[in-house]
């Protein structure tokens, strides 16, 4: 797999445990710290523990294999796909300021993997 590849499916991990958590704090919001031994045994919350769990294997193995200062950068992309996420799934606005800085990532990221 290419480095490339590695990281853009630690970065689909990732943001796929940030939407796991998001999923169980919707429908369990934590409101005081004393709600937090409730909401870490929520199945969403462990799932999304689990796919981080992952992603960090995955992580180790890409940091082993390529240089740092190469794919540090194209896991910024996390960022975008968390941000398309959160409008797609969670009905979420985003402004026109953010939509610049979304394409800016996204061109900072293809710069970078050149």
């Amino acid at each position: 797999m290419t480095a490339i590849g590695i990281v853009l499916l630690n970065v689909t991990l990732l943001v796929g445990g940030q939407l796991l958590w998001k999923t169980a704090l919707t429908q369990q919001p934590l409101r005081t710290l004393g709600g937090l031994p409730q909401l870490m045994t929520n199945p969403y919350v462990l799932l999304g523990g689990l796919v981080y769990a992952v992603a960090t294997v995955i992580w180790f193995f890409a940091l082993s294999r390529y240089d740092m200062s190469r794919i540090y950068p194209l896991q910024s992309m996390a960022y975008v796909v968390g941000a398309i996420a959160g409008i797609w799934l969670f009905k979420e606005s985003v402004t026109v300021h953010q939509w610049i800085g979304i394409a800016l990532i996204v061109g900072g990221a293809c710069f970078m993997a050149k």
